[in-house]
């Protein structure tokens, strides 16, 4: 079965500015998208404190996003040494194990990851929620 393909272009430089557009927005978006994703991973980091934890359960914190050449990062950080010692157990005699609450909040984030970037990529190419 023989035929032709034909593509054609209506207005390129409508094409263009579209991209010059996005290629503004998607750094914003990423970088928010980023942001909103430590919140929700320090937030699950809360909830997995031991009951009674009180207070604690409230002292995560999310810092800026910060660009280092290509690469986006979000410090998550809690300034109590208790958590630290709940996160990462102690050592010796009458030790305490490691409950991870942060390191798995991480763990979900990274699993679940790819499905949420893509969510956010479909709503960067398409246009929708340009104004957020």
């Amino acid at each position: 079965m023989g035929g032709i393909a034909a593509w054609r272009l209506d207005d390129p430089d409508q094409l263009l500015r579209k991209l010059r557009e996005l290629e503004k927005r998607a750094p914003i978006v990423l970088e928010r998208h980023l942001l909103e994703q430590a919140e929700a991973a320090a937030r699950s980091a809360a909830a997995r404190m031991p009951p009674g934890s009180g207070e604690l359960a409230k002292g995560w914190r999310v810092g800026p996003v910060k660009r280092a050449s290509r690469v986006l990062s979000v410090e998550i950080s809690h300034p109590a040494p208790e958590a630290a010692r709940l996160e990462y157990g102690t050592e010796g005699e009458g030790g305490q194990r490691g409950r991870f609450m942060l390191a798995l909040a991480l763990a979900e984030l990274e699993r679940d990851w790819p499905r949420r970037l893509e969510s956010v990529l479909e709503t960067l190419l398409s246009g929708k929620g340009a104004s957020r």
